[in-house]
């Protein structure tokens, strides 16, 4: 299994830390055991600040331990991961609709609401579903919030890079602690989005290679981006390099800045983080 860390890490760019937060957007990830964190100055065009803190799963208790999340930014995006979504073409399949969700996904509906989030590039729409509980909280907690699943921002930010370059076949993974998001393009077109459970960087391998094999994509062929728990030169890059020759890491955002205070390995984790502000209202 690979395991990030769930202890609290911060590093910031305190140069416009006295100006109100309602300059300001608030990305938050939400994760199993942890929330990240990513601060955009949106009239500097900066990212200032990253962090992660440990989360068992209330809102109110994240809060109460570090109290400043709650100030009232311009807007709060909540992307919360999971591996239980679906992907479905708007205006055909009503993918909100309990009865065709859990024809391919889990739904508990004493506990969980179904949500969706809108694909701009796909005309489609993820839909997921969230703890009834969890919805409360954040909503109760912020006075400008946006919940959005996780998947949708990467989504956006790979067709669009996608369009830019000269190769649009290419293969996208996210390392989570307990699961690996991939996803699949085929000439500029979303053809494989799957999530697998993953407990270390043979599974790692294996799916990447299954997947691969699925879709009649060459690794030694093929751009594959990493993101998430994964650094250059570490035990899953260093497996990977057997079967892809070109690997990269994900790159944030293209038209926003990232302070150089936060420059450096550390913040690579962080940067897929940036994405969201592609779901902004």
């Amino acid at each position: 299994m690979v395991t990030l860390s769930t202890d609290t890490e911060e590093f910031f760019d305190l140069t416009y830390s006295n100006e109100p937060a309602s300059y300001y957007y608030l990305i938050l990830e939400v994760k199993i055991h942890s929330v990240k964190a990513a601060w955009y100055h949106s009239t500097k065009n900066l990212i200032t600040g990253f962090a992660s803190y440990p989360f068992d799963g209330s809102f109110r208790r994240l809060l109460e331990s570090y109290p400043f999340l709650a100030s009232e930014f311009k807007e709060v995006l909540v992307c919360v991961e999971s591996s239980n979504y679906l992907l479905a073409p708007k205006n055909i399949i009503d993918g909100a609709n309990p009865e065709i969700f859990q024809l391919s996904n889990a739904l508990d509906k004493d506990s969980e609401a179904l949500r969706t989030t809108d694909l701009v590039n796909l005309k489609s729409e993820v839909v997921h579903p969230i703890s009834m509980d969890l919805e409360s909280e954040i909503t109760s907690s912020f006075k400008h919030v946006k919940i959005i699943s996780h998947i949708a921002p990467r989504i956006e930010h790979e067709l669009n890079t996608l369009r830019s370059v000269q190769s649009q076949t290419a293969i996208y993974a996210h390392i989570a602690p307990e699961s690996l998001d991939v996803r699949v393009y085929l000439e500029n077109k979303l053809s494989l989005a799957n999530a697998y459970y993953q407990t270390g960087k043979e599974d790692i391998a294996y799916y990447l290679l299954y997947a691969s094999e699925v879709m009649d994509v060459n690794p030694e062929k093929t751009n594959l981006v990493l993101s998430g728990g994964i650094n250059i030169g570490d035990e899953v890059w260093v497996l990977l390099s057997k079967y892809w020759k070109n690997i990269a890491l994900v790159e944030p955002l293209s038209r926003i800045e990232i302070s150089d205070k936060l420059s450096g390995d550390k913040a690579i984790p962080y940067h897929h983080l940036t994405h969201a502000l592609l779901c902004a209202s």
